[in-house]
């Protein structure tokens, strides 16, 4: 579905996912137990938020993860139960992780069959998305999905959430996603559309050996990567973002044709940013400031080198960002952890369907 930078349309992946460093390689190994019965919990699913690393446990509710790098956010699930993410900055020997059964799950029954399957309809529409991916994208277990419809202060509220991990097919990107979800909200307050989610992301690779199904898997995770937040905000960290095809500019009224024409308003993020720990950059000093993304590519959607090209005719596309406070905070990674800083326009259109992985990375990025 198309928007314009008028429409606030965010998913807080942010929430999320709270990415992996690159140092302080180790094991966590530890043991799943029902929180009533102290019994064993066979077969539950131990990962790294938003990574493709996981694992399950064993009859005796015994797990290992290999080759954790810290600081990390740590994901027990086991359907009938309840979720549980721990924060983990180091390794924290042997756990003992105790879940509780689901028991306090609100039922909403919808019982109109039209009514249902329109709700379905919307909520994927906004929870994978409406382009390309989205529409490929398929949930296996959609009679999991709870959803309820209410109205506040002139406000119209779309809640929805799950009674097991959601299981996603993303067949053009080679993933099978499980997702926590424990809550999704798309709010309609006058003309704006405001989309928050916090959940959990767990990527398995498809197991296919045929090799050019690989290649193109790899291809499709390129297109979904290319101007997205992940690779903006990964650009605004390695202060590389000309090289990646981006211009951030104040919005104005300007008409944007081509490059050696272009009448924009650009700034240089690095006014605006800090490194304040390992892997952790903050942006300052924008709150409040209407802000245009631009991002020229060339024809199969790869980053345009805007130090090397000037006056070339190429596309464009134009999206939006917006920081919420004086001071916000993301990762090297491309993850943002709070939901301060917010994309509008054909970023934010990429949904769970176009989402990758957290450790995905590139050869030439």
């Amino acid at each position: 579905m198309k928007r314009t930078l008028a429409v606030l349309a965010v998913i807080a992946f942010a929430s999320l996912c709270i990415p992996v460093a690159v140092h302080g390689q180790n094991t966590i190994t530890g043991t799943v137990l029902d929180s009533l019965t102290q019994e064993p919990l066979q077969f539950a699913t131990v990962y790294i938020n938003g990574t493709t690393k996981g694992t399950v446990t064993d009859a005796d509710g015994h797990f290992e993860l290999r080759d954790v790098s810290f600081p990390a956010t740590l994901v027990f699930s086991f359907v009938g139960y309840k979720p549980q993410a721990h924060d983990i900055a180091r390794n924290p020997g042997h756990l003992s992780v105790n879940l509780k059964p689901n028991i306090e799950l609100p039922e909403v029954v919808i019982t109109d069959k039209k009514v249902k399957r329109k709700d379905l309809t919307y909520f994927k529409s906004m929870f994978l998305g409406d382009d390309r991916w989205g529409r490929h994208a398929t949930i296996r277990n959609e009679s999991a999905i709870m959803i309820e419809n209410t109205n506040y202060n002139g406000a119209s509220i779309f809640n929805a959430w799950a009674s097991e991990p959601l299981i996603i097919d993303l067949p053009l990107l080679g993933y099978v996603l499980y997702v926590d979800l424990v809550y999704f909200t798309v709010e309609h307050i006058g003309g704006n559309t405001l989309c928050d989610m916090l959940g959990y992301f767990y990527y398995k690779p498809y197991t296919i050996g045929k090799e050019s199904k690989l290649v193109s898997f790899e291809k499709n995770r390129r297109q979904a990567y290319y101007n997205s937040s992940q690779h903006f905000l990964r650009s605004v960290y390695e202060n590389r973002l000309e090289e990646n095809g981006y211009i951030l500019a104040m919005a104005d009224n300007s008409t944007i044709i081509r490059l050696d024409i272009i009448k924009y308003n650009p700034i240089g993020v690095e006014k605006y940013s800090d490194i304040i720990e390992d892997s952790i950059m903050q942006i300052h000093g924008l709150k409040d400031k209407r802000l245009k993304i631009l991002y020229y590519h060339k024809h199969d959607g790869t980053p345009l080198n805007l130090k090397e090209n000037k006056t070339t005719l190429y596309p464009f596309s134009e999206s939006g960002i917006a920081f919420m406070k004086d001071t916000c905070v993301f990762y090297k990674d491309g993850i943002v952890i709070d939901n301060n800083i917010r994309f509008m326009g054909e970023m934010s259109e990429k949904r769970v369907g176009a989402c990758l992985p957290d450790d995905y990375n590139i050869d030439n990025d």
